[in-house]
């Protein structure tokens, strides 16, 4: 009797309190109280200021309507609870013969009973025991990750040589410009000595007696001669050049020392915009609310529902949609503009998660997404995970490597790492994900170059 008064205490606070119904798309108000979304607009019609809760009659001057995600995942869970109270439990059942499955069909890939093993469609069929078939292929996808690793590591040496291999060539030609420097200006010193002293020489002959003025005359001109004849590179123009070189070398300093900060980083940009793809949007998947475009690159958020069949694959609570292609393997980066949404997320999903009801989303649930509301950002990790832009990004960069387990997020236009979500085993095929809810812009997919 108690667990049925507390189910029933659960439906309760999972009933909208002005249709008395279940939630559809719960939102909340200013004063915490929750609403469908339909409910409340027709509560608010035609009010401009003072917008009351219908509950408890506070106001609040602005209509703020924030989507409450656990409300929305309670009524979805209590939907199930009632749906599996009246199923009967045949998990790990043959659905032929309704025994326990304990046997692995290695011709067939699935999972069998003993009864299925006998009949003639398994008899010539290797079979073993589910654990020692798991064991099997767990062994074989751990060497399949060791060979992976390895590669990886081998790859992060090549490059790591390959940096230090032109550090040290811009080094030593630095150190080659330096030593040619020093040489000129060595010279110029020495020219400037000796002007310095036939200067000093010819001021004290024009002072002397006309007898001692003569006398060595001829030397003093022919050291004249020589310093006129001396070739412009050697003269004057020597100190341009030397200036220049002592410029140019201060500048080649200045770009080492950037190089040497930015290599790694400009390295990493390099290659991920080497595995940019092509990623288009699926109509067929998106939320009745949501308008893609002909071309499939950008989506937005209208405030009334569009008249579309309501096929298995088309998200109904939450305003989502998916790209079009799946990425099972490989690596694939693509940018989405952002623009002036204000309410998004935005990454991949397990291309299984449901369609009609409440969502998990954080990578338990086969989300992998970072958020943008009420000014804030968020990557949706559990618990949630604070990001700090150093701008609101306006262009998001997202880099997967599938085998990695891997999902990077960027300010595109910054190339600034937002979040990188911790090393997972992607369970099956992802999709590119996509949720606004926000009426002002909407997402747009920036051209890619395809992918490998």
């Amino acid at each position: 009797m108690a667990a049925a008064a507390q189910l029933q205490s659960l439906k309760e606070e999972a009933t909208c309190s002005i249709c008395l119904e279940y939630f559809t798309e719960p939102v909340s108000v200013e004063c915490g109280h929750a609403f469908c979304l339909s409910c409340i607009t027709q509560c608010w019609e035609g009010l401009e200021a003072n917008f009351p809760c219908p509950q408890c009659r506070e106001t609040s001057q602005s209509k703020t309507l924030r989507p409450n995600w656990l409300v929305a995942n309670m009524v979805e869970m209590l939907k199930q609870l009632h749906a599996s109270s009246n199923t009967p439990q045949e998990e790990n059942l043959c659905r032929e013969h309704e025994e326990k499955l304990k046997l692995f069909c290695e011709d067939d890939q699935r999972p069998i009973c003993v009864v299925c093993s006998m009949s003639r469609d398994h008899k010539p069929h290797t079979v073993l025991p589910i654990s020692e078939a798991a064991q099997e292929y767990k062994g074989n996808i751990m060497k399949q990750r060791e060979s992976i690793l390895s590669t990886f590591e081998h790859l992060k040496q090549f490059l790591e040589k390959e940096k230090q291999q032109l550090l040290s060539r811009l080094e030593k030609e630095q150190e080659e410009k330096m030593k040619k420097i020093q040489e000129k200006l060595t010279r110029l010193e020495e020219q400037q000595s000796t002007h310095r002293g036939l200067i000093t020489d010819l001021q004290r002959k024009c002072q002397q007696q006309e007898v001692d003025l003569l006398k060595d005359v001829k030397s003093v001109l022919r050291r004249c001669s020589e310093v006129k004849a001396l070739k412009p590179q050697e003269d004057a123009p020597g100190m341009e050049t030397t200036l220049q070189s002592t410029t140019r070398h201060a500048h080649l300093q200045e770009k080492l020392t950037e190089l040497k900060e930015t290599f790694p980083a400009e390295m990493d940009w390099r290659y991920m915009k080497s595995c940019e793809r092509e990623v288009i949007l699926d109509p067929g998947t998106a939320h009745p609310r949501l308008i893609v475009s002909a071309d499939g690159r950008s989506v937005r958020c209208e405030a009334r529902a569009q008249d579309l069949p309501d096929t298995p694959q088309r998200f109904t609570l939450y305003r989502c949609v998916l790209g079009r292609e799946g990425l099972s393997s490989g690596r694939h980066y693509w940018e989405v503009e952002v623009g002036g949404c204000q309410g998004w997320a935005l990454g991949v999903c397990d291309e299984s998660v449901p369609r009609k009801g409440g969502l998990t989303l954080s990578p338990e649930g086969g989300f992998w997404t970072v958020e943008h509301w009420d000014g804030k950002c968020k990557a949706l990790t559990s618990p949630r995970t604070p990001l700090t832009p150093r701008v609101p990004p306006r262009v998001l960069g997202f880099f997967l490597d599938y085998e990695a387990g891997r999902l990077s997020v960027y300010d595109a236009q910054d190339r600034a790492l937002l979040f990188t979500f911790p090393g997972a085993s992607f369970p099956r095929t992802l999709r590119p994900y996509f949720l606004t809810w926000s009426p002002e812009g909407g997402l747009r997919i920036l051209p890619g170059a395809g992918g490998d």
